[in-house]
């Protein structure tokens, strides 16, 4: 049984964990506040040029169209530089090794880049896949960035070393809840609830004309998937830290109050202890006399 003084050390030191998760958490909500709006603003954004290019490609276009025979896949999985953000790197991480595992029996050639290190360091000690790793953007997203990347991933594709781009990334939903997406960024297909938009467009009339239209537009539709890419995770990481800080903090609290309990037992019980000694030191002195 811990002693009085190995107590008090412990409700100290808890408590000065709980004031550092308190002020991360407060931190992480500040940063998320921020977040929010900026992929609020930018997903309207990334859906419409996603819906326009599905219209272009209906017309028999495809940005797969490389000519390459390779089977060989880029995959991009995006994690964070730190820690201390609950399951967010963790469930990025299991979703990247299950879709290796998918690849490797289909038979494909797979290479990984790393945005961030956690999930890195996770897959590169179970796998002997070809790895290249970026650092993760630091305390903020801008376009800027998600264009050097883009210039970094694109070429591979345009020049036919590999055939398919995919994403792992944690879609940002709220503030407790971030959902594992793996997005098929390329090559570009039709989805099924851009039939009808893909139908209307027979009907227009395209100036330049759709194949010059494709062209101009291919580009910044890749560098658009990974600047929203960038940003769904920026968000989900500010979430899945501020509610993993709030769940330290009130786990410290009740720490404390259970320690503050076994604390009082202990104090009190030594106080009785030194009570019952000066009575029977007072006793025995009565009787000798």
């Amino acid at each position: 049984m811990p002693s009085i003084k190995d107590l008090k050390s412990r409700i100290s030191s808890v408590k000065n964990t709980q004031q550092t998760t308190k002020a991360m958490k407060m931190v992480s909500a500040a940063k998320l506040r921020r977040a929010t709006e900026a992929i609020m603003s930018q997903r309207p954004y990334a859906k419409e040029i996603s819906k326009m290019m599905g219209t272009l490609s209906g017309g028999g276009l495809s940005i797969g169209d490389t000519g390459s025979k390779q089977s060989s896949t880029l995959l991009v999985v995006i994690s964070s530089d730190r820690g201390l953000c609950g399951g967010y790197n963790g469930s990025v991480t299991r979703a990247a090794l299950s879709f290796l595992a998918e690849r490797k029996k289909e038979g494909r050639q797979t290479r990984v880049v790393f945005v961030g290190k956690k999930a890195m360091e996770l897959v590169k000690a179970r796998t002997a896949t070809e790895q290249f790793h970026y650092e993760e953007f630091g305390a903020k997203v801008t376009f800027r960035k998600a264009s050097e990347l883009s210039k970094k991933l694109l070429p591979l594709f345009e020049s036919g070393s590999v055939d398919e781009v995919v994403f792992i990334y944690n879609e940002f939903k709220n503030a407790i809840s971030q959902v594992v997406k793996t997005d098929r960024v390329l090559p570009l297909t039709l989805e099924a609830d851009q039939g009808e938009s893909s139908a209307k467009s027979d009907l227009s009339i395209f100036e330049p004309s759709k194949p010059e239209l494709y062209e101009a537009l291919s580009s910044k539709y890749f560098v658009i998937q990974v600047f929203k890419a960038l940003l769904e995770a920026q968000a989900s990481e500010h979430g899945a830290r501020m509610s993993a800080m709030e769940n330290a903090t009130k786990n410290a609290g009740d720490m404390i109050r259970k320690l503050t309990l076994q604390f009082n037992k202990q104090r009190q019980a030594a106080i009785t202890k030194e009570l019952l000694e000066i009575i029977s030191g007072s006793e025995s002195q009565k009787v000798q006399a």
